[in-house]
């Protein structure tokens, strides 16, 4: 439980460098919490999907997710993002990786993505759709 992870955090002397927020978190303090990090971790063991990722790339932040439901399905490997297999080794193997990458380099390809997965770009889509199965 959280517990448990507070204490292994403890002992791996990560006070300053982890924060720990399993609240829910008001949309109006969401922003805040995206510009203060560096790297976007959803370390889900079972999920269909989450707005999680679109919402990394509008704050330009990396993604590193789990392998589950639909959620690689938006991450370029080693371009917007990783993927971990759902289980606690890989994805610290994953983690420690991730911490030793610059992530600047991503930068452009997570602008790409941002375009991408923007509520604009899927009207675009929506509309060019509509206009090719007119008959």
């Amino acid at each position: 439980g959280e517990e448990s992870l507070l204490a292994l955090a403890s002992t791996l002397q990560l006070g300053k460098a982890l924060h720990w927020h399993t609240h829910f978190i008001p949309p109006a303090a969401v922003a805040d919490y995206f510009n203060a990090c560096d790297l976007v971790v959803q370390p889900y063991r079972e999920a269909t999907q989450s707005g999680v990722t679109p919402l990394a790339y509008h704050f330009e932040k990396p993604v590193v997710v789990t392998r589950v439901g639909a959620l690689p399905e938006m991450v370029e490997a080693d371009q917007s993002g990783w993927v971990a297999a759902p289980n606690a080794i890989d994805l610290a193997q994953q983690l420690r990786q991730t911490l030793s990458t610059p992530l600047a380099p991503l930068q452009a390809n997570i602008r790409a993505a941002k375009e991408k997965y923007s509520w604009e770009s899927f009207c675009r889509r929506i509309v060019s759709l509509s206009t090719e199965t007119k008959p």
